[in-house]
């Protein structure tokens, strides 16, 4: 049987460490924000230790170059936090449910910690959810992907229910990550796409956008050029691949999958293109339900291929996007996919955009080197005004 004192001391040194990295990550996107807003220029770190409840942890506190910035986690020449919230929605946030947080807290602290206090202390996230949610955007965003998951949620009158959460993710011209929005509704739909998500980004500033990147939604691009004329689509290869798995027969998957990715890994539209044609001679290319459905969508699959090469890696794919919301799956495979109610899935979608987005302070590399052509593609779609003079 463990020893409860041993278990006591493994979760403090868990919960320290966690405590540690999430410290860390605030830090740096307190900065990032910070300059944003007033200007100025990164100037490295300072250590500092700090004394937590659950013991000391090493810091590295983040500076600007004019010495104006100062965290808002401590005062300054401070060396100790006492605010057992954060570590409520810490863990909250990576996935431990309600429950076992409260079980967790009772540990540490000797006494019984209810998952109802837990609820009530991730209740006063909501009101950050809304104005995350409701926030203005920039005007132009690079790449933008789309997708959405699943999750039971309990409707009073309805009992539980499997709806959608779409989530919007944006990088910049610069190349960094935004969680755009995220939205929660019974079905995912093209038409909910158009008018719920895309509308609402537009309304909340977002007017110019370089390329989507999605799945086969149908009718997922006419939704897209409905709100944006402008904009390119491109279709995710990695599950048009999964998809077309399906349709080969298993002998034939490896090496079927080997030509198409001559195809979709081609240096220019006419590599691809001879690379097709290729393919479709061969007797792996008498799947006449593959030949199809790929020439029907060789153009939006294809698309990156528009874009500085730099970039093609991030646009071939939503595999950044997959990134985000695998953390989601794994927090709500915690909660067996279930939801008391709509606001829970909120709270833990905008801790998950928090905590992510607090490990997102680098540029994705290859934005510096394509910004040029990045800015003549944005100056050639979406023109600016011309002032017109009146003659006297």
């Amino acid at each position: 049987m463990v020893n409860q004192d041993e278990l006591r001391a493994l979760l403090r040194e868990t919960v320290r460490e966690m405590v540690a990295e999430e410290l860390q990550a605030l830090l740096f996107l307190e900065r990032e924000a910070f300059i944003q807003e007033n200007g100025g220029r990164k100037n490295g770190t300072y250590p500092r230790k700090l004394e937590t409840p659950f013991g000391e942890i090493n810091l590295r506190v983040p500076r600007d170059r004019q010495g104006r910035f100062r965290p808002s986690l401590f005062a300054p020449y401070a060396r100790r936090t006492v605010d057992l919230s954060d570590l409520v929605l810490v863990l909250y946030a990576v996935g431990v449910s309600d429950r076992k947080v409260g079980e967790v807290m009772s540990y540490l602290l000797g006494h019984r910690y209810s998952h109802t206090t837990v609820s009530r202390i991730t209740e006063l996230v909501l009101e950050r959810v809304e104005e995350f949610r409701k926030r203005p955007l920039r005007k132009r965003y690079a790449v933008v992907y789309l997708d959405a998951l699943f999750v039971k949620v309990l409707r009073q009158g309805s009992g539980i229910r499997k709806e959608a959460v779409y989530v919007v993710l944006g990088i910049t011209p610069e190349g960094r990550r935004e969680v755009l929005g995220f939205y929660l509704f019974p079905t995912e739909s093209a038409a909910v796409w158009q008018e719920e998500v895309l509308k609402d980004l537009w309304e909340r500033g977002l007017r110019e956008v370089l390329v989507f990147v999605t799945d086969d939604l149908p009718g997922i691009e006419e939704a897209i050029r409905r709100v944006y004329p402008e904009a390119d689509w491109q279709q995710c290869v990695v599950h048009k691949v999964r998809s077309t798995l399906s349709k080969v027969r298993k002998e034939d998957q490896g090496a079927v999958i080997q030509d198409l990715k001559r195809v979709y890994r081609a240096e220019s539209h006419r590599e691809a293109h001879a690379a097709w044609q290729a393919f479709v001679r061969r007797p792996r290319g008498r799947y006449p339900q593959v030949v199809r459905s790929w020439e029907e969508d060789l153009e939006s699959l294809l698309c990156f291929l528009r874009y500085p090469k730099a970039l093609w890696a991030y646009l071939r794919s939503t595999n950044l996007l997959e990134r985000f919301m695998r953390e989601l799956r794994r927090g709500t495979k915690v909660r067996d996919h279930q939801f008391p109610k709509p606001e829970a899935v909120y709270k833990l979608v905008y801790l998950e955009c928090e905590r992510q987005e607090g490990k997102w302070g680098r540029k994705l590399k290859g934005f510096a080197e394509a910004q040029e052509q990045l800015e003549q593609m944005f100056a050639q779609r979406y023109p600016a005004p011309q002032n017109v003079t009146q003659k006297s």
